[in-house]
């Protein structure tokens, strides 16, 4: 299963993290002091910066995986089916969000036993 992450919330997710990174990062286990993004598996599939001045309510969930919009069940099955039943959290560079926003385009991650894959359907009149 993809999840799906919406181009005007990536947009959303961004400016605040522009405006976050220049007070600092925070680093995922000693790793990856760079700006970049969480994918974070645990009530849900999320995205949140690591900028310092991120506040909770900040994430964006995956359409596929959002208990704000769906029933226990749903989204437990999409969280587990992507992270199993523990949670994690994976680092994504900056640079893929910068480009999914300006593309206006989504960004899909498939999970896999040992790595995702991230891919950003660029939109044909973006290509141009």
């Amino acid at each position: 299963m993809a999840l799906t992450f919406q181009h005007a919330a990536l947009a959303a997710l961004l400016a605040d993290a522009q405006a976050s990174w220049p007070q600092g990062v925070r680093d995922l286990h000693g790793d990856h002091t760079e700006p970049g993004f969480w994918l974070v598996g645990d009530e849900g599939v999320y995205l949140m910066h690591n900028g310092q001045g991120w506040k909770p309510g900040n994430e964006i969930y995956a359409d596929e995986c959002n208990p704000n919009t769906m029933d226990f069940d749903s989204w437990w099955d999409g969280k587990r089916a992507n992270f199993g039943g523990d949670d994690e959290v994976h680092f994504i560079p900056a640079g893929i969000i910068v480009t999914a926003v300006e593309a206006g385009a989504p960004v899909k991650i498939k999970m896999q036993a040992d790595a995702f894959d991230i891919e950003v359907p660029i939109p044909q009149e973006a290509r141009q």
